[in-house]
């Protein structure tokens, strides 16, 4: 009896060295997968966080995917450059983790484009020079959610002046709206990167202070740093889309640095019929022109 239970633990021993231990795991999957156009046309960026869990061994490397055709390229920490895009194109990215033992699930996201908007304030006291917001973003159709909103706000204080470019890098806002019986979402892009985006103490649309300061800081006349915005509306059924007036009348932008001051006020560019107002010096917002890429 004994000797047969020797050959069982025998038996079970050759065949998990056989077989593998248990405990040789696959990483889990990659998290919180984003996406943004690359510098070159037909490129993304994908950006990712390590998994929670790397398995039994460490990771070696990580695989992104876009589909449709399967399009794939590696690397060992994010973010990854993909090549090879088709333009005008909404694609789905898929990363997985891989370490000996194997690889991870897939994290993928919803179908992503990439989209280009220009957006343009009429300024009737610094004619011929408007106010104009040249950015760009990602919109995800099957989510109906936009991300990467980045891009240069460009304007100047007077006829004479050299005009000022503020970059906004910072999305921090995208609020669900319907305007003109149209579906959409109204994203900020901001100089600062700071929860205080619409501190009613201090500047929101419409408003002609200062803005984006937390409580108790300097504002730029003071030596502080103030932040900026530029507001665009992005229709979810398909962003490229004419705006209509009554969306049009909901674009805003504000520019609180210190190199955008006008004494103790921001430059700003809202339209009276959205917001109550016009600009501090009569801006008002007159189109937006958005491009898929």
């Amino acid at each position: 009896m004994k000797s047969f239970r020797r050959l069982l633990t025998m038996f079970a021993s050759i065949s998990l060295f056989a077989c593998g231990s248990s405990s040789d795991t696959a990483p889990g999957a990659p998290t919180e997968v984003s996406v943004a156009a690359g510098t070159t046309a037909g490129t993304a960026v994908v950006s990712f966080n390590p998994p929670a869990s790397s398995g039994s061994s460490a990771i070696t490397g990580y695989t992104v995917t876009a589909n449709p055709g399967g399009i794939t390229a590696t690397g060992t920490s994010s973010p990854i450059t993909v090549s090879g895009l088709a333009p005008k194109t909404a694609y789905t990215y898929s990363v997985t983790a891989s370490n000996a033992h194997g690889g991870s699930a897939a994290a993928t996201t919803g179908a992503l484009s990439f989209y280009s908007v220009v957006e343009t304030f009429y300024e009737p006291m610094t004619q011929p020079n408007n106010t104009i917001f040249t950015g760009a973003f990602t919109y995800d159709a099957t989510n109906k959610a936009v991300s990467n909103l980045t891009g240069s706000l460009t304007e100047a204080m007077s006829m004479s002046t050299p005009m000022t470019t503020v970059s906004l890098t910072h999305q921090l806002s995208a609020t669900p709206v319907t305007l003109g019986g149209q579906a959409g979402l109204l994203v900020t892009a901001f100089f600062l990167n700071t929860t205080n985006t619409f501190d009613p103490s201090g500047f929101a649309p419409g408003g002609t202070e200062y803005y984006g300061l937390s409580t108790g800081a300097k504002n730029p006349s003071q030596g502080g740093v103030g932040n900026a915005y530029a507001m665009i509306f992005v229709d979810t059924a398909d962003p490229t889309t004419a705006l209509v007036q009554a969306q049009i009348d909901k674009l805003a932008y504000a520019d609180c640095t210190a190199g955008g001051m006008m004494g103790s006020t921001c430059m700003t560019g809202t339209a009276t019929a959205g917001y109550g107002k016009d600009g501090t010096m009569m801006g008002h917002p007159q189109s937006q022109v958005t491009t898929k890429q």
